[in-house]
């Protein structure tokens, strides 16, 4: 059984109390418990108790936080699946190139290239993800989450890839420092390809 218009409305209006912050989780929300409701009309239950029951047993926040974990946890493996992309690996290879030059010119030792490289490539991407939310993009999930997991994963690759560490394996210096470069540089472009496509999306929607 179809709800109507008025019907659907009521739903929106019953989650207006502020608890769902981002506006597709709110849509999708509200499908949900439409869905619920229809099933339980069509069991023979009013409209208005149905929607009474179905509004006790789902609980908007842990619904909310639910989606946006699988978000992040999402974005993680698309962003890591990205990496192995021709069009990315290229930019990735042209970031790193350019990263070498400016290395090379300041003759950098690779303990102060990479605190210049981590810092930079932190605070680029900070200011990205602060740029976009000021685009006002802050009330979709999915353009927060993805911006989200780019920052995360670059401020855990900050210790992950460690040059005291590569060294210990038995690298040289310089080997170490390029290839933290240049694994940094294409972690950057994989999430910032899809900060740019969650962006596009929702701009065209």
């Amino acid at each position: 059984m179809k709800l109507t218009a008025d019907q659907i409305a009521k739903i929106e209006s019953s989650l207006s109390d502020g608890n769902i912050y981002y506006d597709d989780i709110r849509a999708e929300l509200v499908d949900h418990i439409a869905s619920r409701v229809e099933d339980a009309m069509e069991a023979g239950i009013p409209y208005e108790r149905a929607l009474i029951e179905v509004r006790k047993e789902i609980n908007p926040a842990t619904f909310q936080m639910k989606l946006l974990v699988a978000s992040h946890l999402g974005f993680v493996k698309t962003i890591a699946s990205n990496m192995l992309k021709g069009s990315v690996v290229l930019k990735g290879i042209l970031l790193f190139a350019v990263w070498v030059l400016i290395i090379n010119f300041f003759e950098y030792s690779p303990e102060v290239a990479e605190k210049h490289v981590k810092t930079i490539s932190i605070s680029t991407t900070l200011g990205l993800v602060l740029m976009w939310f000021w685009a006002g993009l802050l009330k979709n999930s999915q353009t927060l989450s993805v911006g989200n997991t780019l920052w995360l994963m670059i401020c855990i690759s900050q210790f992950a890839l460690n040059l005291d560490l590569i060294v210990w394996l038995g690298l040289s210096p310089q080997i170490g420092i390029y290839m933290i470069t240049f694994l940094l540089s294409l972690l950057y472009i994989a999430g910032l390809s899809e900060v740019v496509l969650q962006t596009k999306k929702v701009r065209t929607t």
